[in-house]
């Protein structure tokens, strides 16, 4: 009679678990810092199209005389580009965090012997 018999599992077994999971958090910040680029992209463009926009409400301005209508359109564009170049911003810095993540978990993984294994796919 056997008592005590413990069975334990193959280590290869546990290191490809880890890198399986490890893999799936790399995974979903790379889908996040793809996501959040697309977004500052978005910005970008609406950024670029208020600046093309304020610079024709100006230089209507000075040709026709100041409005309060085109005044006032200057004063909202001009608002604009600050929120879009504060949203720009704080969208890098989500983006620089999210790679240091990897990077991170990418040096966390080379120093526990997980770098080299072939995790299993999902």
């Amino acid at each position: 009679m056997a008592l005590f018999r413990f069975r334990t599992r193959n280590p290869e077994r546990d290191r490809l678990s880890d890198a399986t999971r490890f893999l799936s958090i790399k995974r979903a910040i790379r889908d996040v810092v793809a996501e959040t680029e697309r977004e500052r992209d978005g910005f970008r463009r609406r950024y670029d199209d208020a600046s093309v926009n304020a610079a024709f409400s100006f230089e209507n301005m000075e040709n026709e005389g100041e409005t309060e209508k085109v005044s006032a359109q200057v004063d909202n564009l001009t608002q604009a580009l600050t929120r879009f170049s504060q949203r720009i911003d704080f969208l890098e810095k989500q983006m620089a965090f999210m790679q240091e993540m990897d990077e991170a978990i990418t040096t966390f993984e080379n120093a526990n012997g997980l770098g080299q294994v072939e995790p299993k796919s999902d």
